[in-house]
């Protein structure tokens, strides 16, 4: 006779003889599940009067189908993306998700994190974290066995992690701009000590020769140290620095450290006369919505937001999958994409 106090997923799934998430996804309505499965898993919900509590479930030990996402602010339309990429993911995956911003500082991640544990989640996803390798906050966690997946956080933290080869997408800039004969490049908002500039600095430095070009002559870097803006108005700053040190010898081409910043650069040389992409090609990076639809459309790199978050999900509910075995943390890498539009043309003369 069926076990009439069933009250959670998993002791449901096992009672039917398939996995956790294939009654959660029946459970919220997703598709992608067999008819027949639906059916049973729908009978044997009227059948036990299945009735399942997720915070009764993490009170005792169990799984509240609660994933925790943690990150800056939604200021940033890339964290937007991210955000809204990797909540409808876990919601496909039958999990709902709590979402903490941390601000600017670690103290409120900490913060989160320890709201996490007490609101028993599932599992954390943490999106460009702060946080160093040896925080308490991350023993605690490791205590309390709960698992977490980083995406391009910020030091080498334990555990899984996904990154976006940022590398990768300075070679493919400077293999589309060397193609249109741009030899003098400016590079605005990169900044070599900052977190998204440490990044992208190796990868011009190592490919700049190979697409024939002398990083030391043949690049311009400006930008304002310490900075933390990467906005429409920063951009707009860091043209007219620009145009002033250039002299009336502009560089043929521009990357921005990001699609903000590069359509700033762009309005505020459409001001000083300066025509893009006629006169300059300017890239940026991101490809966020309104750089399709600006003028010029933005060349720019596109992050593959749905693939940083597929494998963020898909790494964390593997931990989470009952019986899971214990193994060593994994880092994952995603390769963008070049999108190619308007901005960028042959250099002039």
């Amino acid at each position: 006779m069926p076990d009439s106090r069933l009250n959670t997923t998993e002791a449901l799934a096992k009672h039917l003889g398939i996995s956790r998430w294939t009654v959660s996804r029946v459970l919220n309505g997703h598709e992608g599940v067999k008819p027949e499965t639906v059916r049973r898993v729908r009978q044997a919900i009227e059948e036990l009067d299945f009735q399942p509590s997720a915070l009764a479930r993490g009170l005792r030990g169990g799984q509240t189908a609660t994933i925790g996402v943690c990150f800056q602010d939604l200021d940033s339309p890339i964290l937007a993306m991210r955000a809204a990429a990797l909540q409808q993911q876990l919601r496909e995956q039958g999990y709902h998700t709590v979402i903490e911003l941390s601000g600017a500082g670690a103290d409120l991640e900490r913060h989160a994190l320890r709201r996490f544990v007490a609101q028993h989640v599932d599992g954390i996803v943490l999106i460009f974290s702060r946080l160093p390798s040896d925080d308490p906050v991350l023993e605690l966690l490791e205590r309390e066995k709960i698992p977490s997946f980083w995406v391009d956080p910020e030091n080498a933290v334990p555990g899984d992690k996904v990154t976006l080869n940022r590398s990768h997408s300075m070679k493919l800039v400077l293999e589309h701009l060397a193609e249109l004969g741009h030899r003098r490049i400016a590079l605005l908002g990169i900044d070599p000590l900052d977190r998204f500039g440490s990044l992208r600095m190796p990868g011009l430095k190592r490919h700049a020769p190979k697409v024939g070009l002398d990083f030391e002559r043949d690049f311009l870097s400006v930008f304002h140290p310490g900075e933390t803006r990467q906005s429409f108005d920063y951009g707009r700053e860091l043209a007219a620095k620009l145009i002033a040190t250039a002299k009336g010898k502009l560089p043929t081409a521009i990357i921005a450290l990001n699609d903000r910043i590069a359509i700033g650069i762009i309005n505020r040389l459409r001001e000083e006369g300066i025509r893009v992409p006629e006169d300059v090609s300017v890239v940026g990076h991101d490809n966020i919505a309104v750089a399709e639809h600006f003028h010029p459309p933005l060349t720019t790199v596109d992050q593959q937001t749905d693939r940083l978050m597929h494998l963020a999900v898909r790494g964390l509910l593997d931990r989470l999958e009952p019986g899971a075995a214990p193994s060593p943390g994994r880092s994952l890498t995603v390769q963008p994409r070049l999108v190619v539009r308007n901005s960028t043309a042959p250099a002039r003369g």
